[in-house]
C-alpha cells in the first residue's frame, strides 16, 4: 500500500525460525512472520503491483485511490532447501481501515533446481538467502568450469477486489534459468505469462493477458 501523504508512522516487526538446519545449510527449513501497522490520518492510499517485471511501469492491477486511517500488513513465509532442490512461498494480507474496510491479499510459490549440484546459500545472521558459490567458476579454459546453472518456476497471485475497491486479480506464471558465472556474477533469463481479470478501476480489464521475455545481469559485491 502507498499513501499520498506521509504523516504518521509505521510499526514493523519480523520474526523467523530455523527448525531444521543440517550440513552447513544444504538442508534447512525456514519459517517467518512479519507484521506492519501503518498509522495514518485521513489520507489517500493506493495498492498496485508490477507484473513480476520492471520492464514496464504499467500496473496491471491497481486499486485506485482510497481514503484510509491506516493499514495492517501481515506476511507469512516459508522455505525449504534439500540439496540442489528448494521450495519457497509467501502469503501477504493488507487490511485497510477505510473505504469499506477491504482486505486485499496475495501469495507466491516457487521452486528451483541446481542442475550442477549447488544449493541455495542461507545467511543465518540475517535470516535471508544470499549469494551462491559455484562448484567450478567460469571459464573452463582457465581451470574452472561452466559455473552454476539453476532452473526455476514461480506462480504468483494477487487479489485487489474487496469492499469498495475493484483493482483486479492477477495471476503470474514465471519460468526462469539462472547462470552463476562466479559467486559475484549472474545472468538471469525469464519468461512471464500474466493473466488479469475483473479489474473495474479505469482502465477496466475483464480478461487481459501479457507475456514478457526478460534477460538481466547482476553483480554482487
Amino acid at each position: 500500500a502507498r499513501c499520498a501523504e506521509q504523516s504518521g508512522g509505521n510499526l514493523t516487526a519480523r520474526v523467523t525460525g530455523l527448525p531444521w538446519y543440517e550440513d552447513e545449510g544444504r538442508r534447512l527449513l525456514h519459517l517467518g512472520l512479519g507484521y506492519s501497522r501503518q498509522f495514518r490520518s485521513d489520507e489517500t492510499g493506493t495498492s498496485k503491483s508490477n507484473p513480476e517485471s520492471r520492464l514496464t511501469d504499467d500496473k496491471l492491477v491497481d486499486s485506485g485511490d482510497f481514503n484510509t486511517d491506516g493499514n495492517d500488513l501481515l506476511g507469512l513465509e516459508a522455505a525449504v532447501v534439500h540439496g540442489p532442490f528448494s521450495l519457497q512461498g509467501e502469503f501477504m494480507l493488507q487490511a485497510v481501515n477505510g473505504s469499506g474496510n477491504p482486505v486485499l491479499w496475495g501469495f507466491y510459490g516457487s521452486g528451483s533446481w541446481f542442475l550442477t549440484g549447488e544449493h541455495r546459500a542461507y545467511d543465518t545472521a540475517k535470516a535471508v538467502f544470499t549469494k551462491v558459490a559455484p562448484h567450478k567458476n567460469f571459464p573452463p579454459w582457465k581451470g574452472g568450469g561452466w559455473g552454476a546453472w539453476e532452473a526455476g518456476v514461480r506462480y504468483a497471485y494477487v487479489d485487489l477486489n474487496d469492499g469498495d475497491l475493484s483493482g483486479g486479480e492477477e495471476r503470474n506464471l514465471t519460468a526462469g534459468l539462472n547462470w552463476y558465472l562466479t559467486e559475484h556474477y549472474r545472468f538471469m533469463f525469464n519468461y512471464i505469462n500474466v493473466k488479469v481479470t475483473d479489474r473495474g478501476n479505469p482502465p477496466a480489464v475483464k480478461d487481459g493477458a501479457e507475456q514478457t521475455y526478460a534477460a538481466r545481469f547482476s553483480y554482487w559485491f
